[in-house]
């Protein structure tokens, strides 16, 4: 017979187990977010969709909600295992790196990705395909459009993003891979990211790294609002990328 202690022993039991199942579930989530991103990234625009229906066991819709994890937005745990379960936000997960802390100063290691969430918007550090030591930076956010005063234009990108598949409304990155890991804290710091410790969500190892930042939108969507450069030879002369008349960017190495 069932004693009340040993009921409260199953019920601590099955509470623990089911913590477990749903971190795992979240984890899993995440990952796969962050792999369906990086398969975005690199699709021309509308071939997301199709490239879903071919590849992935699962509805665009699912893909959306991975996604929307790796984003660092909040989703009812059924609405990632599609049951009727009690726990209803997720929680962070596991994070395998950290980042290294130099002299106060916060650096990501190479051929890692980071994803960083201070309630403002969602904030990614991500290696680049050509360097696992240099990386993008990014912050995806909805809310009040920020203005590009006080930013440089050979170096930020301001952009309204219109992708349904993305949770975001706006979108400010890098314009090429930061070479020196000593200068992504600072430029997350400058996207409004205060404290790095308390809004890490994600840490992981990356492998091949990403072309461009995580969800960046085409050109046609960025905006800036001031008057800025347009002379190539200006950008040549500072070796940066810079739009050209068809409207496609260039980088120049």
């Amino acid at each position: 017979m069932l004693t009340f202690e040993s009921h409260g022993q199953e019920i601590n039991r099955r509470h623990l187990l089911a913590h477990e199942a749903a971190n795992d579930a979240i984890e899993h989530a995440k990952a796969a977010g962050v792999l369906l991103l990086e398969i975005k990234s690199r699709l021309k625009h509308g071939q997301f969709q199709h490239w879903v229906s071919a590849n992935a066991q699962m509805s665009l819709r699912q893909a959306q909600r991975y996604m929307a994890v790796a984003q660092g937005k909040s989703i009812p745990l059924k609405g990632l295992i599609e049951k009727n379960d009690t726990v209803s936000h997720l929680e962070n997960s596991n994070i395998s790196s950290r980042g290294v802390w130099i002299d106060g100063k916060w650096q990501p290691e190479p051929g890692y990705v980071y994803l960083f969430n201070d309630g403002t918007g969602a904030y990614w550090v991500t290696p680049s395909a050509e360097c696992a030591s240099s990386f993008h930076v990014c912050k995806h956010y909805n809310g009040k459009k920020q203005s590009s005063e006080g930013f440089y234009w050979r170096y930020t990108i301001f952009s309204v993003v219109n992708d349904p598949d993305l949770t975001s409304e706006f979108y400010m990155g890098t314009r090429w891979p930061l070479t020196s890991r000593i200068g992504v804290a600072g430029v997350l710091e400058s996207y409004g990211l205060s404290n790095l410790k308390e809004a890490l969500q994600f840490g992981s190892k990356f492998g091949s790294g990403t072309e461009r930042p995580f969800g960046e939108p085409p050109v046609s969507n960025w905006y800036w609002n001031s008057e800025t450069p347009d002379d190539g030879l200006f950008n040549v002369l500072l070796g940066q990328g810079y739009l050209n008349s068809n409207g496609a960017i260039t980088y120049l190495r």
